[in-house]
């Protein structure tokens, strides 16, 4: 069984953004705004993950080529980005009233589009594309500034929520980076360490 769901992740992702996006059309104009908006990151965040690992795919290899790193539990670690993108977005899902929880994901898909367009720099990528970030421009985007819009211009946050929001985002990628990184043999601060090394090691050429 934990096979199946290690070797399936991105399809069983798939699904449940399927039945989040039937959720979504059967009830859409009796949801709340935020609540429609966490369900549409859901979808995007899915199919990120397609284009991350799949279509065209190559993140990883990305990754691990310019950070010295070796991936050896691949399926493993789209399990755990699945898992994680379920926490992040999904469960918000259930709890619309606690906006603070719905900013999480908008706040992702705000940080996505900062890593993908700032690893071009980072990995001096001949091509002004990284794995990932057609998606995170075109659909996580727009749907994380039109959230932010209205969350600011409806005043829903106090200053101290929005730091609940980032502190929630950020436990759950790092907790689902180091498990990634320990999983594949590796100390997360030594691969801290040896990513920091790599990367300044690319820039003095």
């Amino acid at each position: 069984m934990k096979n199946f769901f290690v070797r399936n992740s991105l399809y069983l992702l798939t699904a449940l953004a399927a039945a989040v996006a039937f959720f979504l059309i059967w009830n859409w104009s009796a949801l709340p705004v935020l609540q429609r908006m966490v369900g549409l990151l859901f979808i995007a965040l899915t199919l990120h993950e397609w284009e991350e690992f799949r279509l065209p795919g190559g993140f990883a290899e990305m990754i691990t080529s310019n950070l010295n790193f070796s991936l050896i539990e691949l399926d493993s670690a789209k399990l755990l980005v699945a898992a994680a993108v379920s926490v992040i977005a999904f469960v918000p899902l259930f709890f619309p009233q606690v906006v603070w929880l719905a900013m999480a994901p908008v706040l992702l898909g705000i940080f996505e589009n900062v890593a993908h367009f700032g690893a071009i720099k980072l990995f001096k990528r001949e091509r002004f594309y990284t794995p990932g970030m057609a998606t995170a421009f075109f659909l996580m985007l727009p749907i994380s500034v039109y959230s932010l819009v209205y969350v600011v211009q409806n005043n829903l946050m106090q200053p101290i929520q929005w730091l609940f929001s980032f502190l929630f985002m950020a436990i759950v990628f790092v907790a689902g980076q180091a498990t990634v990184i320990t999983l594949n043999g590796m100390n997360y601060f030594n691969f801290i360490k040896t990513a920091r090394t790599a990367i300044l090691a690319k820039h003095a050429k």
